[in-house]
Formats: structure tokens, sequence, C-alpha cells
């Protein structure tokens, strides 16, 4: 009966976990949003319903570390505020592609520089930043055309921000003037 026990008490551990987990990735999409409407209040209300568009292309551990998923979200919260096109795949979402490459193979000039674009664009306050000046001396070109190539193969095609819906004129249980919302007698 102790071997049943122990599994049951580890398959409990392991779903907190992947709640608390989830949990966190709500708080962290919820946080940027706010931030970026801070930053783009004309933009307020496609932001508030672009919480959608947050999840990640590919499936890899590293959307477990804040600052990996925020720079995601803020990429993408981004484009929705300026208009931009929201289906290609992110810098976070290449440069998490490129590191699962890398884990197989070894990386060539042009896809090691194209690494150190996306961290320093990505990740500008963290190491590594500055260590692709070298590779974009000597593959620049073919570095550009690499990553347009990886966005687009990284592109979601549902990733789109939706302006064909009606919002109940609640925004996390309150009250909001949102362009969404039906106009109220």
């Amino acid at each position: 009966m102790t071997g049943d026990q122990d599994a049951i008490t580890a398959l409990v551990a392991e779903i907190q976990a992947e709640v608390t987990g989830a949990s966190a990735w709500v708080d962290f999409a919820e946080d940027e949003i706010e931030q970026a409407a801070a930053r783009h209040p004309g933009a307020s209300d496609d932001l508030y319903h672009a919480f959608c568009l947050l999840l990640p292309a590919i499936e890899v551990s590293a959307w477990g570390t804040e600052f990996v998923y925020r720079a995601h979200c803020r990429e993408l919260l981004e484009r929705v505020a300026t208009g931009e096109d929201t289906r290609p795949g992110t810098t976070v979402e290449c440069l998490l592609a490129m590191a699962e490459v890398s884990k197989r193979i070894p990386l060539n000039g042009t896809a090691a520089g194209l690494y150190f674009r996306l961290w320093a664009r990505a990740f500008p306050e963290h190491e590594l930043s500055d260590r692709g000046e070298y590779y974009e001396a000597l593959y620049k070109e073919s570095i550009d055309k690499t990553e347009q190539e990886l966005r687009r193969k990284l592109s979601l095609r549902g990733r789109v921000v939706l302006r064909d819906f009606t919002c109940d004129g609640t925004h996390h249980g309150q009250p909001a003037e949102c362009k969404y919302a039906e106009a109220r007698s």
C-alpha cells in the first residue's frame, strides 16, 4: 500500500507544481499587459484582449523562466500596440528554437551569430548580450536571411488580434469602457 501512496503523493505534487507554474504565467502575462497598456494607453483595449496571443509557439522548459516568458509577452504586446503582425515567431521563440538545435548539432557561424543577436535583442540586460559583434561583422547578410526564415517557420497563423467580438464591458471583473463593449442604453 505504501507504494501506491508514494505514487499518489508524487502525482499530487506534480499537479500542484504545474498549476503553480501556470498561475505564475498568468500573473506575468497580466503584469506585462498592464505595463504595455501604460506605455500605449490608446491600445489598452486591444492589449487587454490580447492575452490569448501570449502562448508560445514551441514547447520547451525555458518558458518556466520568468525573464524568458516576459520578453516573449513584451514583444507580442508591442506588436499589438503598434499594429504589427503578431504571427511571426518572437525573438524568444527563435532563440529557444536555436538553443534546441544547438543541443543536437554544432552551430555554424551564421547560426551562432543569429543566436547572439537574438539573445541581445531579447535579454539585453543579461550575459551574452555583447558577444555577437564578430559574427555580425562576418555573417550579417546570412544572419538576416536566416532570422527571416526562422521567424516565418515559427509563425502561427492563428496568432492574430481579434477585433470581431463583443466585450462584456468588464476587465478583470471591473467595469471598463472598452471599445469592444456593446453600446448600452
